[in-house]
């Protein structure tokens, strides 16, 4: 999932928990939980540096590919 999606899905997140207190549907601890909690599983930063599955693998000495995992 791309940064940005993942902040739209937690700008999402916050304004309908915010709608959702503003409205009296929730109070504030639990629109506080998930708000922090929508942060950490939306916001928060995914693995960065993956490595790419469809690269070729290459041995050092003869740079001949020994096969795609």
């Amino acid at each position: 999932m791309t940064t940005w999606m993942r902040w739209m899905l937690c700008v999402a997140c916050l304004a309908t928990v915010g709608w959702l207190w503003h409205a009296g549907a929730l109070s504030a601890v639990p629109a506080l939980a998930t708000g922090a909690a929508s942060i950490l599983l939306f916001a928060w930063p995914g693995h960065g540096h993956r490595k790419r599955r469809t690269a070729l693998q290459y041995i050092e000495m003869g740079k001949q590919p020994i096969g795609m995992h």
